[in-house]
């Protein structure tokens, strides 16, 4: 350790060195002079410089140090390459690291937990491989019988009002969870003290943990929190500690409670499945062994209660494969070789540049050779000038990795990704960008140096320009094949998105609106405990709301559009049971729910404030529905129930609406652009939770306080929150696929102009080489355009070859990451406009180098000859 650092301090400090062992050589070069025995006994002078210099450092690694010194004085000699190199390649690497910085945020990083691999989550799926949680009858057997694991513990995420004196009420995300859940994680409160096994029992007394944001934004980080009494869903609860918001659980809830406060857990139905279950395994027990257990519980759990888990089977997976995915996941699979798609151009392009670079130093490399230079020798240094290349890049590439991880985390909208999808980088990262760096260098550095390390001296020596063998000359083909391929599989992926988009709709505009205003209002349960009640505060409200100046349409559902919706089964009267079952979406909403968005009914009417009441059992379908179950019969008084175990009770439709989309279109081919809708009047069934409908005469965001104020008067135990416009509810609802198909488009982009640029290089470079041919066929009497489409016809050709290769890699692509839903909407018209687009971009590319060599003077040309 002493030598090697002794051999640091002296290549750090190497001009030091030199120059004090410069001064002793002129010293002992005195002496020579004056003395000719000194002379003799002290030799050669040069020899004796570099045997001292051996004593430092090894003569293998001062050969390394004078390569990469070389290599930088060279790239600073031709900066214009250095810089397009870097920029290319650092784009490259830094597209490849970005993408890897996002892949580790969701797939690798995981949970903030101790030995996350020894944590499983348990959950459960039916016959038809649905998921669902365990009850908490389920629980409890489990956890009393289990031996496989140390702790088991479970959660159920909850949204619940806070309020205490001087503070409006908050709706926040909440968590019930077992005592020993935070000592599963091995997470440890900030302030205070976590839950002990005595407040997870039924009666007693209510206590609370906040985590640590809410602590600081609503009670100002006050020291006295703990013990402090505040309102949990208006029922009095004692704070008893403080959880940061990385806790490891994984839950992004800011409240948290003990089980036993889940209202009605005791009596919760065997066969209600809401619970999360995750336990630690014990001792040396692996988790194979583990799911084997498990699963034998739920076995017999069948045979005991075969009323309600008849076919539940355990699913049991790590925690971090539950809540992140695994990286076999074919849209992982598929995102991690996009990444490397691009830096395969990036590579391909660069060893371009370095195969054309190497043909102009033919004549520097022959001199080397003849003057003695072995091949090994020069391959070595072509190599390092690629490693120094890749060095900075890797500079370049760690800044467009962090710029666009940056841009990419401000195109998603606040609170809608949990905390632990974390994008700061760490040594994962770190080292995939090293690992990357220098694997490029076996890319686009070895085969140029192969290829540029053995000249045919006799020639180069002798012909003044410079020169480039014919199998640099196939390798840059070959390079440039790989490119384009590349880029055509980016560019059918972009076409097949754009086929896979859902088809417009005249309500999309409608819904799409700034001029609406959207805000939920939950009701206290305590407070109102049955539908009638809570019916009647939105009835008042609403009237009151209609009333406020600025507000034009008061409305309410239980969910706005785009938001989703629950589906159910149907029977129409009328028709015969059908297989499979019809079914259809259901959506609570309130009168003026259509007027609200300036849609006008197809046929008879909306709802009124009767409609939902004893006698009134009325219903709304949307179009899909009405042509889906009634075809061309007139649906307005058709009657439809849902599906129970109970006697059917009959809804009569009143009027049909346009069609709305409630969630995204499926991605199927030929897939409606719509589900079937029906709309339930909102007092039939109200839930705590209630979404107002404002459309504004003003701007639609200045209502919010006048809402609140009203809201204060009616209940001020009511909290407003999740306040938005339409327009951004579905900006935000649809932030996945809208920064999804941008991340790909800028990264097909990416490939398509690295790919332009390359095949502009080497046609430039083609010019270049042929300038004395093309000069001796225009002295002969070529025409401009017989020069043109000489040029232009050695380019359409390669990108042709690179076209026919992309469409191989495209039929692989497809094999390994497209459903059946992509296969079905690509057919042979595409294939069409992305060979246009490709040969688009060789006539761009081309344009210059033909412009230059129409412009060429025949004298000049040929005085090369």
């Amino acid at each position: 350790m002493t030598r090697l650092l002794q051999r640091l301090a002296i290549l750090l400090r190497w001009r030091r060195f030199q120059s004090e062992l410069d001064e002793e050589m002129r010293i002992h070069e005195e002496m020579m002079r004056e003395d000719s025995a000194t002379r003799r006994t002290f030799g050669n002078a040069v020899l004796a410089r570099s045997e001292s210099r051996d004593v430092w450092l090894p003569a293998a690694l001062q050969d390394v140090v004078q390569d990469v010194r070389f290599a930088a004085r060279f790239f600073v000699r031709d900066w214009r390459f250095s810089l397009l190199a870097l920029f290319v390649l650092g784009l490259g690497i830094g597209v490849n690291n970005m993408l890897f910085t996002i892949l580790n945020a969701h797939t690798i990083r995981g949970l903030p937990i101790e030995q996350p691999d020894r944590v499983l989550y348990i959950s459960t799926i039916d016959v038809q491989s649905r998921p669902a949680g365990m009850s908490f009858p389920d629980f409890r057997d489990l956890r009393a019988t289990t031996a496989a694991f140390a702790d088991l513990a479970a959660f159920l995420n909850a949204s619940i009002t806070v309020g205490d004196e001087g503070r409006a009420p908050e709706r926040v995300a909440a968590a019930y969870l077992t005592a020993n859940a935070f000592d599963v994680v091995a997470a440890r409160p900030v302030a205070g003290r976590a839950f002990l096994s005595e407040d997870d029992r039924a009666g007693a007394p209510p206590v609370v943990l906040l985590g640590h944001s809410l602590w600081q934004a609503r009670y100002t980080a006050a020291p006295d929190i703990i013990g402090r009494s505040i309102r949990v869903n208006g029922t009095p609860v004692t704070v008893v500690g403080v959880i940061a918001d990385r806790s490891g659980l994984p839950s992004t809830a800011q409240v948290w409670l003990p089980l036993s406060q889940m209202p009605d857990s005791a009596a919760e139905r065997r066969d209600a499945r809401s619970l999360g279950v995750f336990g630690r395994l014990a001792g040396t027990v692996d988790p194979g062994s583990a799911r084997v257990e498990v699963e034998g519980i739920l076995e017999r759990l069948q045979r005991d209660h075969p009323q309600t888990n008849k076919d539940i089977r355990a699913r049991v997976v790590p925690i971090n494969e539950q809540f992140l995915g695994r990286l076999s996941d074919p849209a992982w699979r598929a995102f991690i070789t996009v990444g490397f798609l691009v830096l395969a151009i990036s590579c391909a392009n660069v060893a371009n540049l370095f195969l054309d670079h190497s043909a102009q130093r033919t004549r520097e490399v022959a001199i080397r050779t003849a003057l003695g230079a072995t091949r090994g020798r020069v391959v070595r240094q072509l190599i390092l000038e690629a490693g120094v290349l890749a060095a900075g890049s890797a500079v370049v590439g760690m800044g467009v990795a962090v710029a666009g991880v940056r841009l990419f985390r401000s195109l998603i909208p606040d609170n809608v990704l949990p905390y632990w999808f974390d994008y700061s980088l760490d040594g994962r990262v770190l080292g995939m960008l090293i690992t990357v760096s220098a694997a490029t260098v076996l890319v686009f550095g070895v085969v140029p140096a192969i290829s540029g390390s053995k000249p045919d001296v006799n020639r180069a020596l002798k012909d003044n320009r410079e020169i480039g063998s014919r199998g640099t000359r196939r390798w840059t083909a070959v390079f440039l094949t790989a490119e384009f391929a590349l880029a055509v599989v980016m560019l059918v992926q972009i076409t097949l998105g754009l086929r896979l988009s859902a088809p417009k709709l005249p309500s999309d505009l409608a819904i799409d609106t700034p001029d609406v205003l959207t805000a939920a209002v939950t009701l206290p349960a305590d407070r109102y405990q049955t539908a009638g009640q809570r019916a009647d505060f939105m009835t008042r409200l609403e009237e009151r709301l209609a009333a406020t100046p600025g507000i034009a349409v008061a409305s309410v559902s239980n969910v706005v559009p785009l938001g989703g919706a629950r589906e159910r089964e149907i029977e129409i009267a009328g028709q015969p049971a059908s297989d499979p079952v019809r079914r259809a979406l259901t959506v609570g909403i309130g009168p003026d729910y259509f007027r609200a968005f300036r849609l006008s009914m197809r046929r008879g009417r909306e709802f009124t404030v009767l409609d939902g009441i004893a006698g009134q059992m009325h219903i709304v379908v949307n179009e899909r529905a009405a042509h889906a179950f009634f075809g061309n019969d007139d649906p307005i008084g058709q009657r439809i129930a849902f599906r129970s175990n109970s006697e059917p009770e009959w809804l009569t439709v009143v009027g049909v609406a346009p069609d709305i989309r409630q969630q995204p279109r499926p991605r199927v081919a030929g897939a409606p652009a719509t589900d079937p809708i029906i709309y339930l009047p909102y007092r039939m069934a109200p839930p705590e939770t209630a979404i107002l409908l404002l459309r504004s005469d003003v701007d639609a965001e200045t209502l919010a306080p006048a809402v609140r104020a009203l809201l204060l008067e009616l209940d001020p135990n009511v909290p407003l929150h999740r306040v938005r416009t339409m327009a951004g509810v579905i900006d935000d609802g649809g932030w996945n696929a809208r920064v999804s198909n941008l991340l790909i488009n800028v990264l097909a982009f990416i490939a398509v102009t690295l790919a332009t640029l390359g095949l502009y290089a080497v046609t430039a470079h083609a010019v270049y080489r042929r300038t004395p041919e093309l000069g001796l066929r225009m002295a002969l009497g070529a025409q401009q355009t017989h020069i043109a489409k000489l040029i232009l016809g050695r380019a359409i050709a390669q990108v042709g070859v690179g076209f026919a290769a992309g469409l191989a890699c495209t039929l692989v692509w497809a094999r390994l990451f497209w459903t059946g839903a992509e296969r079905g909407v690509f057919p042979i018209g595409s294939l069409a406009i992305v060979a246009a687009v490709v040969l688009v971009l060789a006539l761009a590319a081309s344009l210059i180098p033909v412009l230059r060599a129409g412009r060429l003077d025949p004298v000049a040309a040929l005085r090369y000859e």
